[in-house]
Formats: C-alpha cells, structure tokens, sequence
C-alpha cells in the first residue's frame, strides 16, 4: 500500500514536468527530481554508479528506510526505477578486497 502511494505523489509531482515520452516511468530533469525525494520523503542520496549505457544509477535513502533508484541518461533526463521500503545497508567492500577480486583473472 505504502509503495502505491510513494509512486503516486512521485507521478503526480513529476507530471507537468515529465515527457510524454516517458509516461510510463516518472520522469524529469535531475535537478527536478532530487529536491523532491529530499523534501517529500527525507532521502539523500547514498550511493551511484555508471551504467554500461552510460547512464549514472543513484540510490536514495532515508532515515526511515524509504529508497529510490534514480537513473539519469546523457540527455539530462532522470527516471525513477524503482523506490520501496525496509532499505538495509549492508556494509561496503573494501578497496583492497574490490582490487583484488577484480584482478583475480
């Protein structure tokens, strides 16, 4: 029920700034969207990463466990792709362990 609500107030606050194109996904300029998820649900941005397709994924995370993934493509558009509840952070890698898993070959 909650997620049903989450991706209501997104579309309907993304509407009259998103494209037709992106209807089916709730869309709009980042500059757009990172003030509402910080306003509307208290997320801050947690982490991010850049995409085979050249798109920069971004995590969103609040104190109270809410999340959104936020995909933003070369052209400046920014989609959510998915949002949700119960997020737990798990813990990172360290540097060491990414070096050396990576160049395990």
């Amino acid at each position: 029920m909650l997620r049903c609500i989450r991706l209501a107030v997104i579309a309907l606050v993304l509407a009259p700034i998103a494209s037709a194109a992106a209807a089916a996904q709730p869309c709009a300029s980042r500059s757009d969207v990172i003030p509402l998820l910080k306003s509307i649900f208290g997320e801050l941005e947690t982490g991010l990463g850049l995409s085979n397709k050249g798109h920069v994924v971004e995590i969103f995370v609040s104190p109270a466990g809410t999340w959104t993934i936020l995909l933003s493509r070369p052209d400046g558009l920014s989609c959510i792709v998915d949002e949700g509840e119960a997020w737990t952070l798990i813990g990172s890698p360290s540097r060491d362990a990414r070096h050396l898993q990576l160049h395990a070959d």
